[in-house]
């Protein structure tokens, strides 16, 4: 060989069997880009949202004078619970930590009648 290139360790085969076998995780790991219909999909929908918060908007221009505008609200099929859900959600865990933290404040403040009252 030529005096300016150190010989290699590694064969042309070793090299090429570790490259492939080093890409395989990284490959799993990396992030999927979505394909073309996902994209042109998603669009058609944002654009179905925008335009239906557009018609709400004209319907209440009248009625709602000088307010915000209205937001693009999709279909739920699509979306997260809505507000009217999520309040109900956390006014019945509220009643539940509420009642937790009776029922605690009993047994420290009197633990012997408490627990003579369980059983």
């Amino acid at each position: 060989m030529n005096g300016d290139q150190p010989d290699s360790s590694i064969s042309d085969e070793e090299w090429a069997t570790f490259q492939i076998e080093s890409e395989g995780p990284a490959r799993l790991a990396a992030p999927k880009e979505p394909s073309a219909r996902a994209r042109m999909v998603t669009e058609r929908l944002r654009r179905a949202d925008e335009e239906a918060a557009r018609q709400q908007g004209r319907a209440r221009r009248w009625a709602r004078r000088g307010k915000a505008p209205v937001q693009a609200e999709p279909d739920g099929w699509r979306s997260w619970p809505t507000s009217q859900a999520q309040k109900r959600r956390s006014r019945l865990w509220g009643l539940v930590w509420v009642a937790v933290a009776i029922g605690v404040l009993f047994v420290l403040l009197n633990p012997g009648r408490t627990l003579a009252w369980l059983g």
